[in-house]
């Protein structure tokens, strides 16, 4: 009777390969970590600030037509979000000259865009930095196989290639971690220029409003 033994095929364990990426393996992990506590915060601050009611301009555009600056202002005051603290200096104003409403809006609006970008920056530099520094832990990992393979005169394919993918998971782990920051910064950004658009547009139609009552 013949037995046939099946050759079992070595697995690749990713935990234990990720532990043996090193010191740059570390700081990537971390570099992710902020990476999405950045992500997750803006998008809760974006989902409560980054709202612009129709209805609630009508109703502004309404009392300043009628010079009701109180109601007004209470429009704004009701909306706890950017669109209410932009158009609030409109409605405080206690004018309809737009030449002297459009400069405090416009000026609003910058303050609210520089709230609204708020950690952006950090999120555009881990992608920059992440591939940086897992190219870099690679790098290292190569000199230490060189190094290694001069003092031992090993230069078996068994050594080299045993200690090279176990350095390639940091420019790996790098690239990932880049990607996704780099996705989400511009997503983000994309999120905050449809939102100024939809700013500009309202003060457009309460411009036009009030020109009209003139």
């Amino acid at each position: 009777m013949i037995f046939l033994q099946t050759a079992i095929e070595p697995k690749l364990d990713v935990i234990a390969l990720l532990m043996k990426g090193g010191l740059v393996m570390a700081v990537l992990v971390v570099l992710s970590i902020l990476a999405f506590v950045l992500i997750i915060e803006r998008l809760m601050f974006f989902s409560k600030n980054m709202k612009a009611n129709d209805a609630k301009l009508k109703q502004l555009v309404d009392h300043l037509s009628s010079e009701r600056y109180s109601e007004a202002s209470k429009v704004c005051d009701s909306e706890n979000n950017s669109w209410g603290r932009v158009f609030r200096y409109a409605a405080t104003a206690e004018t309809t000259n737009v030449d002297i409403i459009d400069p405090l809006m416009e000026d609003a609006a910058n303050v609210e865009v520089t709230r609204l970008e708020k950690g952006l920056t950090y999120l555009s530099m881990i992608a920059g930095l992440a591939p940086l520094l897992g190219f870099i832990g690679t790098i290292i990992g190569v000199i230490n196989i060189f190094f290694k393979i001069s003092t031992s005169k090993d230069i078996s394919i068994s050594v080299i290639s045993e200690g090279l993918y176990q350095k390639m998971v940091s420019s790996a782990g790098g690239l990932v971690v880049g990607i996704i920051a780099f996705a989400a910064y511009h997503m983000l950004q994309n999120q905050i220029d449809g939102y100024v658009s939809k700013l500009q547009e309202h003060s457009l139609a309460l411009r036009m409003a009030l020109n009209k009552k003139k």
